[in-house]
């Protein structure tokens, strides 16, 4: 009561008499009180309109008093610079003053939300108090940023905090300055030939301006050939840091991805790409730092022993007849986490193209079983980041991307209609979503020459330099969808 006694009493002495006829209406109760209060204000706003063109209100409306707050409190921060720095566990205080008036002592209680979803996306908020009695008119709230599934870029976000008796409440507004972790981005790079990139002998465009140009923000780890058999001899020499890496640790990301720089050089001779450094470029412009690829992928190879190739990607053992090893899984994840460690990086996303070496009638019955158990046990078993915990597990959320095999068609073949088993296998890729949390699929169907994207080395089975390009693009968005999937 006695709020709305100073409110009437403000308003009674800037508006005119008509006005003050209506206020004391409103003030005594009458029937008709809302109606004329409403009037009233009506009223005030003429006045307002008014004094724009009359000199002599103008100079009474200068120097009349200001209008009471509507409630008996205010809540408010003196603070001046709000940096929230993400992944600081610190986090951000934000000192909180409590103004009371009207011999105002209700106890009022305090909240904070984000304007928006996104304001509001990875934050946690603790006050030190957030009830404040007459004793205690001060508080903290701590704001604190946890590193997201996606890199950030600086921003601003804003928040609301609340302050209520029960009955009336203030808000105030405050905007923070968000400051990406400083940590670079880390993307694992797995499966078979199309990973690796056979995308033709002569079709690198690595001078400045080309398309395939490296970028300085965008570096690889120098991972020994697949092809030095004379390096992986043993089940062990895949699991040894030593014979898994080259000098310097860290280069340049310069295609192709999985042959290491040449010593004197620093450079690699090779002409032929993979998706691996378009992905990253397309990525770039969502990241402040540095973006790290990590190879890992081997031409021709499955997750049966029926391939080519002595390593298989089963991530846990098996004693199936026709099931292979687990050492690509193995070397993988001692890439992955070697990278992690020695960069302090992120895991940002897991890429996969694979497929085709098991799409016979012993292996692709268990393609999908074989798919979910390595994705399940590279989010448990990849070492932790910045992210923490809650980044690792079965169906922790690290982005999982795979693309669908080529239906490409030229003068060496036809591969635009899938076989049964090949089905099987597609249908995995094509619902990924649905078999596991944060996965996506990247649809690569029209890349085929009928459509301006020629195939590449020995057959269709490959994609060309220009369909390997667009499926980097198409990776990293499928990678985002991933990432934000419930």
């Amino acid at each position: 009561m006695k709020n709305q006694i100073s409110f009437f009493q403000s308003l009674h002495s800037i508006v005119p008499q008509r006005a003050r006829v209506a206020l004391d209406a409103s003030r005594a109760g009458t029937a008709k009180g809302s109606l004329v209060l409403c009037s009233a204000l009506l009223l005030l706003l003429s006045a307002c309109s008014s004094s724009n063109e009359s000199p002599s209100n103008e100079s009474d409306l200068s120097t009349a008093p200001a209008v009471a707050s509507a409630t008996g409190f205010t809540i408010r921060s003196q603070a001046t610079s709000l940096d929230l720095r993400e992944g600081d566990s610190a986090g951000l205080d934000i000192p909180l003053d409590l103004t009371r008036s009207d011999g105002h002592t209700a106890e009022v209680n305090l909240s904070i939300t984000g304007v928006s979803d996104q304001d509001s996306a990875f934050v946690s908020t603790a006050f030190s108090s957030n009830s404040l009695t007459t004793s205690s008119n001060q508080a903290n709230v701590n704001l604190r940023l946890d590193v997201g599934v996606l890199p950030l870029l600086e921003q601003q976000r804003t928040f609301i905090i609340s302050a209520s008796d029960g009955v009336e409440t203030d808000e105030h507004t405050i905007t923070v300055n968000v400051k990406p972790v400083e940590r670079d981005d880390v993307y694992l790079l797995i499966g078979q030939s199309n990973m690796v990139g056979f995308g033709g002998d002569g079709t690198k465009q690595a001078w400045p301006g080309g398309e395939d140009q490296p970028n300085e923000r965008i570096k690889q780890f120098n991972v020994t050939k697949n092809g030095e058999f004379d390096v992986f001899l043993s089940p062990a020499d895949y699991t040894d840091v030593g014979k898994n890496f080259r000098d310097p640790l860290i280069t340049n990301a310069i295609d192709p991805l999985h042959i290491p720089v040449d010593e004197f050089t620093q450079n690699k001779a090779e002409t032929y790409i993979g998706m691996g450094l378009t992905f990253a470029k397309t990525a770039l412009p969502s990241t402040s730092r540095n973006i790290i690829l990590v190879p890992a992928a081997w031409s021709g190879t499955s997750f049966c022993n029926t391939s080519v190739a002595p390593a298989h990607w089963n991530a846990r053992p098996t004693d199936a007849a026709h099931h292979g090893n687990t050492l690509l899984f193995d070397r993988a994840l001692t890439r992955i986490n070697h990278a992690l460690i020695e960069s302090g990086g992120i895991l940002r996303g897991i890429l996969w193209h694979q497929g085709e070496s098991d799409s016979n009638e012993e292996c692709s019955l268990q393609y999908g079983y074989n798919l979910m158990t390595l994705i399940s046990e590279f989010r448990s078993r990849i070492v932790e980041d910045a992210r923490g915990e809650v980044a690792r597990g079965p169906q922790a959320n690290i982005p999982f991307v795979a693309g669908t095999m080529s239906r490409g068609i030229d003068d060496r073949g036809d591969l635009s209609e899938f076989s049964p088993e090949k089905q099987i296998v597609d249908n995995v890729h094509r619902n990924i979503n649905s078999l596991t949390s944060h996965a996506e699929v990247s649809i690569l169907d029209d890349l085929t020459p009928a459509n301006g994207y020629p195939c590449g080395n020995t057959s269709c089975i490959h994609f060309g330099s220009r369909a390997l390009r667009e499926m980097g693009r198409r990776y990293y968005s499928a990678l985002v969808n991933a990432a934000q999937a419930e």
